[in-house]
């Protein structure tokens, strides 16, 4: 961020003042100010300067090329300002076309700043010449002309961007163009840089003669020979001034003016009856010609040529080139190694002394503590210089001003004046203190300058210590000291103290009106008094109780007061009710009131810690004042302003005071501009091709949630004291407020369309004045979208019916799989019933009828069947409620498959000498619902425990039923005699085999002599 700062005067220019003249008067009020490398600047020796057409400073350094607009310097350093080219280090002379693209010069070649892009490119000029060097000179017909080392004149065409070789001039080549050879060789072409004037002839001025160049005619002519051949001038400046077609060239021994249009020609030798020595920097404006000859600078009237009585000269020894004026019409010049140097002569807002053209250490000492008006429009303006007290008269018609001695005795310390308008004079009071004992001393003097009415400390009042006294009415004075209020009658050198009971320690006296004053006392509230017909006093009111009042000033058309305190400004009503209150919240600079003035329409001016402030008296509106318009310095003196006769206003302060008749109206020639420097989005370059100015809209989305905004105003005469104004509309209709040069940042916007709104903030008018707009749009997720809800909806409604259909589906082919399960069950059922207990029945059958015929005639046998026929019924029984069990479901049955096995092997080993250990898994009760695979692992199991009872002959039986991975595991193992697996004969283990395929299932079994018997069946669990 920059910063300029102003100060009472250049620390190397003194400017001497001899007489005082009107004509002389608009060179004198100028004030200075600096940009240098800690305001920003990237180098302080600067060789090249070009206000272009947006109102943009541009200046060459040796590193970058600086960009300045007012308070903020830009420098281009960065690749990203460079499209696929070096970056851009001294420049040498710069040129603008239509479009405000500009062309700088290089020893690379030319590069051009595309304004829209904000980026710079190369263009080779020059392919054939030895080197890139090519510098511009002007843009004519849509083309840049430029010159390189050896005079050769070539163009570039903006439109096609083809380069086209003119001509080679016949002017000796120059050895170099780097600065520093150029200094050394003493032979600076940049001070006498080629132009182009109105006709279109290119001018070039060499050190020892000038040549023109018609690029239509193809002529070349030297206008100034007959004066070269008589002088024979080392030419080392110039200047062309297309307003009048003048062009002014400095050379050894003095310069010219040369008129174009009329071919004549102005010589200059003296100045000052002083001979003229290398004018090495000359420039004008208007009717001001600047001319640099050796070390000092010289102030001229073009249209005299004659040198004002102020001149501005070096006091250290620096170098000092460059010289300039903006089209405001303020001075630039470099001060090699520390920047530019800015001279402004516009006058300022405030008037103020000492000027910059002045004695800065006036008032070094005392600064102003004391102003009146003498009469007749003067001001007198008492300081302390050395031991004694001066007094400056200040003519506020004539502008002059005048150093007086002290009227009262120098032993006697001022301590007050106040003007009688009514005797036409001004009293003094001053005091001294010898051993403890106050001595004072009271007169009048006149205009005239006889002193009458004098009192001192032989008349031996014993009123104590004067601290106040005014003028109330034509027959008295009202006396504050400090042993209470006092009436002082001039005429008869009288005082009468007033009878009431009044309090001592007074500051100040405000006379109200021809029937009211006040008193204002130290840390007591505000007594307001009233005088009667009869010249009585009481007191009317006291006011203010919480705050230290100093001044009051009433508002006769309002019938209002003005309070200035320890705590702002206090508004009051007629009856003395506060109505406002304005001081640092509510924007008054400063709220330590040192000074209170109305102006002719009741507005009020205010002095105070931080400068000067106004309040208007219909808006309320505030204007606080700073350097920039003029300030003498930021703080002012208590008891030091005055308001004339004719209005003008004056404040004294701790460098001298100000002065200025109301109303204050500014004036500018630059218009204050908002534009957008930079866009960054997460602290990225929004975009990269394009001028963040230019940009009307952007896109985001919501992950780019930190948004930040350089906003900057534009104004080369005043954007330091200017603020930035911006707010979404969206949001807020409330302007907000920044100091011009800062960042607008945004954090976490939701997504929506913003228009951001930038201005900027007039401080004179109050005005909040709207100049850009900005687009800003925050694309919201995929799922805030209605199309995501409507396809997400749709969506769900797919996948829910088609869910829906699936275990619709899924029930109908499980009631499906299940009615066809049951229906082979059905078959198998009856398949077993057929042949399995059909069988047995038929045996049933028969063996009945055997028996029934042998138990006549063979008792014994038929004995025999029936024992058989018994067993047939008892495991017939058992296959029937095995059936019947295994048709259950799992919750519906009264006795689980683990019961099941338990009770069957119970029944079979129970009576045998045989220890046995069944464990089934729990969930193997809830998880095996198929009949099928019920029916078989039952059967297998029994299969399995009927043979180890018979055959086995073991000590030991294990019986596990696991449930792991989705498979029924089923292991049977004894210690019992074993057998050959593959030798063994019968259905038993067959069967069993037969039973766990069946099931998909995988049968093993292990048995050996002598080793037991091991079973095991993995059965996939449906």
């Amino acid at each position: 961020m920059v910063i300029l700062k102003t100060t009472s005067i250049l620390t190397f220019i003194l400017l001497l003042i001899q007489n005082f003249s009107v004509a002389q008067e608009n060179f004198a009020d100028y004030s200075i100010s600096y940009l240098s490398p800690d305001d920003g600047l990237s180098q302080g020796s600067n060789y090249f300067r070009f206000e272009d057409s947006h109102g943009f400073m541009w200046i060459t350094c040796n590193d970058a090329i600086n960009r300045y607009d007012g308070k903020t310097v830009k420098v281009y350093n960065l690749d990203r300002y460079f499209n696929q080219c070096p970056n851009l280090q001294q420049g040498y002379g710069i040129v603008e076309d239509n479009n405000g693209d500009l062309y700088v010069g290089s020893v690379r070649g030319l590069y051009i700043y595309h304004r829209k892009e904000d980026r710079f490119s190369l263009q080779k000029i020059y392919k054939n010449s030895g080197d890139d060097i090519a510098m511009p000179v002007a843009v004519k017909d849509g083309k840049v002309w430029c010159y390189n080392k050896k005079y050769q004149l070539a163009t570039y065409d903006i439109a096609t961007e083809e380069t086209a070789f003119v001509v080679e001039l016949p002017i000796k080549p120059l050895p170099s163009i780097h600065i520093y050879e150029i200094m050394e060789s003493d032979n600076n072409f940049y001070a006498r840089q080629p132009f182009m004037d109105n006709q279109g002839n290119f001018w070039f001025i060499e050190k020892n003669d000038v040549l023109t160049y018609n690029p239509t005619t193809k002529e070349s002519t030297y206008p100034l020979r007959s004066f070269i051949s008589a002088s024979d001038p080392y030419f080392r400046s110039c200047k062309y001034l297309s307003d009048d077609n003048k062009v002014y060239i400095g050379f050894n021994f003095g310069f010219l003016e040369y008129d174009l249009s009329t071919k004549s020609l102005r010589e200059m030798y003296t100045l000052e009856n002083k001979k003229i020595a290398n004018v090495s920097q000359i420039t004008a404006h208007e009717n001001m010609l600047v001319v640099m000859s050796g070390w000092e600078v010289y102030l001229l009237n073009r249209d005299q040529l004659t040198v004002s009585d102020y001149r501005l000269n070096n006091d250290y020894d620096v170098h000092r080139h460059c010289f300039n004026y903006d089209k405001s019409g303020r001075l630039w010049f470099c001060r090699d190694g520390k920047g530019q140097v800015i001279v402004d002569f516009s006058p300022l807002m405030l008037n103020k002394h000492p000027h910059e053209t002045q004695d800065p250490n006036l008032f070094s000492e005392s600064g102003v503590a004391r102003i009146v008006e003498f009469p007749a429009n003067k001001l007198i303006i008492p300081y302390h210089k050395g031991n004694q007290y001066t007094m400056l008269v200040h003519d506020l018609k004539t502008n002059h001003k005048t150093i007086v001695p002290s009227p009262f005795n120098e032993k006697f310390t001022l301590f007050g004046i106040v003007t009688d308008y009514t005797r036409n004079g001004v009293w003094y009071y001053s005091e001294s203190n010898e051993n403890n004992h106050y001595y004072y001393e009271l007169f009048f003097k006149d205009i005239d300058g006889h002193k009458k009415f004098q009192v001192d400390s032989e008349h031996k009042y014993n009123i104590g210590r004067i601290q106040d006294l005014k003028c109330f009415g034509p027959e008295k004075l009202i006396c504050a000291s400090t042993k209470g209020l006092y009436w002082f009658y001039p005429e008869r050198l009288t005082f009468e103290k007033l009878k009431i009971n009044n309090p001592t320690n007074a500051f100040t006296i405000n006379v109200l009106d021809e029937d009211h004053f006040a008193v204002a006392y130290i840390n007591k509230p505000l007594i307001i008094y009233q005088v009667d017909a009869t010249k009585n006093v009481k007191i009317k009111k006291t006011i203010l109780a919480d705050v230290q009042s100093f001044y009051i000033q009433k508002d006769s058309s309002r019938n209002r007061y003005w309070v200035g305190t320890n705590n702002g400004i206090y508004l009051l009503d007629g009856n003395f009710n506060t109505l406002k209150t304005f001081n640092a919240n509510n924007g008054l600079a400063g709220s330590y009131i040192y000074g209170l003035l109305l102006d002719n329409l009741g507005n009020v001016y205010c002095s105070h810690q931080r400068g000067l402030s106004s309040i208007n008296a219909k808006s309320y509106k505030i204007i606080n004042y700073d350097k920039s318009d003029g300030l003498q310095n930021w703080d002012f003196n208590n008891r030091a302003f005055c308001k004339t006769q004719d209005g003008t206003l004056v404040f004294g302060g701790v460098s001298g005071y100000n002065y200025f008749k109301p109303p204050l109206i500014p004036t500018s020639f630059y218009q204050p501009h908002v534009y957008i420097d930079e866009i960054l989005v997460n602290n990225v370059p929004y975009d990269l091709t394009r001028n963040a100015d230019y940009i009307k809209k952007i896109h985001l989305n919501h992950k780019q949630t930190a948004i930040s905004i350089l906003a900057l105003v534009r104004d080369l005469d005043n954007g330091r004291n200017i603020q930035v104004i911006y707010r979404i509309k969206e949001i807020s209709e409330k302007w907000e407020y920044l100091p011009n040069g800062s960042k607008i940042n945004f954090s976490n916007l939701a997504p929506n369309t913003y228009t951001l709104e930038l201005g900027v903030y007039d401080k004179y008018s109050g005005e909040e004045i709207k100049q850009k707009s900005l687009i800003i749009v925050i694309s919201a997720p995929f799922y805030y979208e209605l199309w995501f809800w409507l396809v997400l909806g749709i969506l769900l409604t797919g996948i829910t019916f088609w869910i829906y259909n699936r275990v619709k589906f899924r029930k109908q082919q499980r009631a499906f799989q299940q009615s066809l399960a049951l229906e082979n069950q059905r078959s198998k059922i009856i398949a077993d019933l057929h042949d399995d207990i059909g069988a047995t029945l038929s045996s049933l059958q028969i063996n009945s009828a055997v028996a029934n015929q042998l138990i006549v005639k063979d008792p014994d046998e038929a004995h025999l069947v029936l024992n058989k026929i018994e067993d047939q019924s008892k495991n017939l029984a058992d296959k029937i409620g095995d059936i019947i069990w295994s048709m259950k479901p799992g919750k519906e049955e009264f006795m689980s498959l683990g019961s099941r096995i338990k009770n069957f092997a119970n029944d079979i080993l129970g009576a045998l000498e045989m220890n046995y250990d069944i464990k089934i898994d729990p969930n193997a009760n809830f998880e095996i619902h198929d009949i099928n695979l019920r029916k078989n692992i039952l059967l297998f199991t029994k299969e399995a425990i009927n043979n180890v009872a018979k055959y086995s002959h073991a000590t030991q039986l294990d019986i596990n039923l696991s449930l792991e991975n989705g498979l029924i595991h089923i292991k049977i193992e004894d210690n019992g005699v074993g057998f050959e697996v593959n030798s063994k004969n019968g259905n038993g283990i067959p069967n069993m085999r037969k039973r766990i395929e069946a099931l998909n299932g995988v049968f093993t079994i292990e048995s050996s002599k002598e080793r037991g018997t091991k079973i095991h069946a993995a059965i996939p669990c449906p």
